[in-house]
């Protein structure tokens, strides 16, 4: 596949002309369900490629394995605008993040804690929008000293600081960067989704300012 003329942004009839087995028809019925661009395969839940009629689990393994090509190109665009890949994140993604004052890390980061953006009103009648996502090196966010960092958005700033109750182990080397890019790169696996889901599930169900629930956590007594 010739994926230097190709990127995130790049349309799935296009994409088809490059992808053995897919074919134009098939290309369009992902279209018409939404499935419209590279970045739309590389973000998709596990199934959705597989629901349009004609997409078999082989075909929807040939297009992500070209989605994640065209992904793992250095020099390809990020996904979409970085706000926008802030603001819609969702639990489980991956994120590849460029910070502007030192080298990007080699890997992708997942998505552990995705809470609603919020959304402010300037005097000036301009809306601007602060989301603050828990990001893992660990796809399930349980792996034992993994690194954890939030990614947080302020208007149009994007920067990578230490959770609050992690500012002494100093990660990731430092308490803040400014962040240049973040491009959605893929998802996490479904088993490490179903783990992500389940521990935000028992985050939900503890009592509202009462931490002492952590405790019945490990006993088993919370959902």
């Amino acid at each position: 596949m010739a994926s230097d003329e190709l990127d995130a942004t790049t349309d799935i009839v296009a994409l088809a002309e490059h992808v053995d087995g897919l074919g134009q028809s098939v290309a369009r019925r992902l279209d018409d369900a939404g499935i419209e661009t590279v970045a739309d395969i590389l973000i998709a839940d596990e199934g959705a490629l597989t629901d349009v009629p004609y997409v078999s689990e082989l075909r929807a393994g040939l297009l992500r394995e070209a989605a994640d090509e065209i992904a793992d190109d250095p020099e390809a665009d990020p996904l979409v605008d970085s706000i926008e890949v802030v603001l819609e994140a969702t639990l489980g993604e991956k994120l590849q993040i460029t910070l502007a004052e030192r080298d990007a890390w080699a890997n992708a980061w997942n998505v552990i804690e995705a809470p609603d953006p919020v959304e402010w009103e300037s005097g000036d009648d301009d809306n601007w929008h602060t989301r603050r996502l828990r990001m893992s090196e660990s796809a399930s966010g349980t792996a034992k000293e993994a690194r954890e960092f939030d990614l947080v958005l302020a208007g149009d700033e994007i920067r990578v600081e230490d959770p609050p109750v992690k500012r002494q182990s100093a990660q990731p080397d430092a308490a803040s960067w400014r962040v240049e890019s973040v491009g959605a790169v893929g998802r996490v696996t479904t088993s490490s989704l179903v783990q992500l889901q389940s521990d935000d599930d028992k985050e939900e169900a503890k009592p509202e300012g009462d931490d002492t629930w952590r405790q019945y956590q490990h006993r088993g007594e919370t959902a």
